[in-house]
């Protein structure tokens, strides 16, 4: 009779473990269908024994280790895109400030690099519910690189902002300044700003005139064919001369006056507006003497220290 009632017991304990068993797969089951797979895998492994639980432990496993390499791509091209979301509006504020530069064609070439950049933008694809698929868009996102555009978008940005420092340096420049950026030209030997007392223009410091005006001479030229005894006197047939306007319009206005006489007898040699500033080289010189004497003084008025 004991045996009988202890055969009983025990199977009325397996029947018991059993109907547990059963009610934690399937719990383990809908967790699983509704992607909560930390907690089914801990349901799985409870009853690794019970049908395939083994199985559908190792599932769940191999879905978390995806999720998680899904999860830290996503992260990691969030920020990303983060990065690139703020280098396109650091650009767009310098554009937005409509400044003026020395390079006028810098302002649209960064205008462009930053459409490329936006264009360039991949938004995250959300994780689908399939391993296979989750794997394939891990990679997708994994292979997010927008390094050669934000170097594009930077390297424009920063062209940009150094002609805009290029251009304050010749935005109605002193006169000081001037002259201290011609003493490093080569081939310019002397110098001499006018007043206006001896200003031969009669221009200096009026109405649309110069606000200072620089004559030099150059090497390149034999001064003793030059008629005059000073530099002023000899004008810009000696060498050349700078000529400061409060305005580009000003600037621009002389620069078509003389260029009224290009090719004539009268012409006075090359000129050319920069900022705020009329550069003259004197027609003494050869064509290509007036180019590289012209970009000489350039590069000395708008080096950047």
């Amino acid at each position: 009779m004991k045996r009988i009632i202890t055969a009983a017991l025990i199977l009325s304990i397996c029947l018991c473990l059993t109907a547990c068993d059963s009610s934690n797969y399937s719990k383990a089951v809908k967790l699983k269908e509704s992607s909560s797979f930390a907690e089914a895998l801990e349901l799985f492994e409870d009853i690794e024994d019970y049908k395939d639980s083994a199985e559908q432990a190792s599932i769940c496993e191999s879905m978390i280790s995806v999720i998680e390499k899904y999860n830290s791509a996503a992260s990691s091209a969030k920020k990303k895109n983060s990065e690139l979301d703020n280098a396109v509006s650091d650009a767009e504020a310098l554009l937005s400030e409509s400044p003026l530069a020395l390079d006028k064609s810098l302002s649209p070439a960064l205008e462009t690099a930053v459409s490329d950049t936006k264009a360039a933008k991949i938004s995250i694809p959300e994780m689908p519910l399939d391993e296979k698929e989750i794997i394939a868009v891990t990679k997708q996102i994994d292979s997010i690189d927008y390094s050669e555009v934000l170097k594009n978008l930077a390297d424009k940005k920063v062209a940009l902002e150094k002609s805009i420092k290029q251009y304050e340096l010749v935005k109605a420049p002193t006169e000081a300044y001037v002259i201290e950026c011609l003493k490093k030209v080569s081939n310019v030997v002397d110098i001499s700003a006018v007043t206006e007392d001896n200003d031969p223009n009669g221009k200096l410091n009026k109405a649309g005139g110069y606000i200072a005006q620089v004559y030099f001479s150059s090497d390149l030229i034999d001064q003793n064919e030059i008629y005059g005894t000073t530099i002023i006197d000899k004008g810009t047939d000696c060498g050349g001369s700078i000529e400061v306007y409060a305005n580009a319009d000003d600037a621009i206005k002389r620069n078509d006056y003389l260029s009224a006489f290009d090719g004539s007898a009268f012409s006075s040699g090359s000129h050319t507006v920069i900022g705020t500033v009329v550069v003259r080289t004197s027609d003494e010189l050869t064509a290509t003497q007036q180019k590289t004497l012209e970009n000489n003084i350039i590069t000395a008025l708008t080096a950047l220290e």
